[in-house]
C-alpha cells in the first residue's frame, strides 16, 4: 500500500489522488485548488481527469469547480478507497481490542503516520503494554498489518518501564514518538505520566 496515497494502491493513475481529494469535501474546487490539493501531476494532466471524470458522470462541473458525484452508483467505492488509511487504523484498533491484555498506548509513527512514504515503506506502530505475551502479540499484529496492506510491519512493543528507561537516557525516537505519534488506543499524555 501507499502510506501516502493509499487510492494509488488500487487507482495508480492521476485519477486515484483526484478522486481522493474530491471523496474528501462537498465544495466546489476549481482547478487550480484540486491541482494544488492533489499534489501530484500537472496541472493539465489534473484538468484531463477531471474532464473524464465529468464526462463519466462521476464528477460534476458547477459554479466554483468541480464536486464528487455522491449520487454516481460508483462514489460509495471512491470513499472506501480513499479511506483506506482510516480502514487500517480502525483495523488496528480492533485487533488490539480483541487481545486480553490492558494496553497503555498503540500509535502510527513514521511515514506510515505522517503519511508521506510510498509502496516500500514500512508500516511503523508503537504498542506499549506490560502483558506477558507482548512478543508474541507484536508477531501477531506486524503479521495481520502485512496481510491487510501488502507492506512490511516494523510494531515496537515495549512494556511501560522500559519506555521510562528510554526516556530517562533521551533516545532520539522517544522523541520522535512525543512528536509524530499517531494515537490509536491509549492516552499519550496518561502515558507520559506513566513515565
Amino acid at each position: 500500500m501507499d502510506v501516502s496515497m493509499p487510492i494509488s494502491s488500487v487507482v495508480p493513475s492521476l485519477d486515484g489522488p483526484v478522486l481522493a481529494f474530491l471523496s474528501g469535501t462537498t465544495e466546489p474546487a476549481d482547478l487550480a485548488e484540486v491541482h494544488r490539493r492533489v499534489g501530484r501531476g500537472s496541472k493539465s494532466g489534473v484538468r484531463h481527469v477531471l474532464l473524464r471524470m465529468v464526462a463519466t458522470g462521476l464528477v460534476h462541473e458547477v459554479p466554483g469547480g468541480f464536486v464528487l458525484n455522491r449520487q454516481h452508483l460508483a462514489a460509495p467505492a471512491v470513499k472506501i478507497l480513499a479511506e483506506i488509511h482510516g480502514e487500517l487504523i480502525r483495523r488496528i484498533r480492533s485487533f488490539v481490542e480483541n487481545w486480553n491484555a490492558d494496553v497503555l498506548l498503540v500509535g502510527l509513527f513514521g511515514s506510515a503516520g505522517r503519511r508521506d512514504g510510498n509502496t516500500a515503506s514500512d508500516i511503523d506502530v508503537l504498542v506499549v503494554s506490560d502483558a506477558e505475551e507482548l512478543n508474541n502479540f507484536r508477531d501477531l499484529l506486524a503479521d495481520q498489518i502485512r496481510s491487510w496492506t501488502g507492506n512490511r510491519a516494523q510494531v515496537i512493543a515495549i512494556p511501560s518501564e522500559e519506555l521510562r528507561r528510554l526516556r530517562e537516557t533521551k533516545e532520539s525516537v522517544v522523541a520522535n514518538w512525543d512528536q509524530e505519534l499517531v494515537v490509536i488506543s491509549g492516552d499519550i499524555r496518561t502515558l507520559r505520566r506513566v513515565m
